[in-house]
């Protein structure tokens, strides 16, 4: 399977080499860029596999670009450095770097850091899915809860009368739940404020 990257490197001279290395071995440079901006734009239009960051560019004011390429745009970034020194091992330690490259880099290598990348951010991205999902379902009970609490005070019914007036409403509606629930709170809030205002009362 061929792969596309996002070369990301502030030398021109030493991007341009990089990128025929990477076309020598099958590799697709989908796009370069030589600043972080230009990569976040380069990234939206693109949508490469990856990205391949320069320690040096990364070192400086594209430090959190990892991050951002990873967060926004669902890119894995790759580090390629000339050194493997204490500081190049901080910046692949960052969030959104999938993987560390030591020039020289032989095609196999690369080829395979690659795939590790992609693999390893499927599985961040599904993560992270799966737990906003999980705190969205959390937040739409507390919701409920919240809402159902107010029925039984306000209404005199039990736990299980006010959910199956939520759950009614819904069915009735098409709407979900949780937007119902909000709309009785609301409800409710306005009816507080409304007692507590002396022109209403009077």
């Amino acid at each position: 399977m061929t792969r596309s990257i996002l070369l990301v490197d502030g030398d021109p001279e030493h991007r341009r080499l990089t990128a025929q290395s990477l076309m020598a071995v099958g590799i697709n440079v989908a796009a370069e860029a030589s600043s972080p901006e230009e990569a976040m734009r380069v990234a939206a239009t693109a949508t490469p596999d990856a990205a391949l960051l320069t320690a040096a560019l990364g070192n400086g004011v594209g430090m959190h670009l990892a991050d951002r390429l990873s967060e926004e745009h669902g890119v894995p970034v790759i580090l390629l450095a000339p050194r493997a020194e204490s500081a190049t091992m901080m910046l692949a330690s960052q969030p959104g770097v999938m993987g560390l490259l030591v020039e020289p880099v032989t095609p196999a290598t690369l080829r395979a850091t690659m795939e590790v990348a992609v693999c390893r951010n499927q599985e961040f991205l599904a993560l992270r899915k799966e737990a906003e999902t999980l705190r969205r379902a959390i937040e739409a009970r507390k919701i409920i809860e919240q809402a159902k609490g107010l029925m039984m005070e306000l209404g005199r019914l039990s736990e299980r009368d006010a959910y199956a007036r939520i759950r009614q409403k819904s069915m009735d509606t098409q709407r979900p739940m949780v937007e119902i629930a909000r709309a009785i709170i609301l409800a409710a809030e306005l009816n507080e404020q409304s007692l507590g205002d002396p022109a209403v009362r009077h």
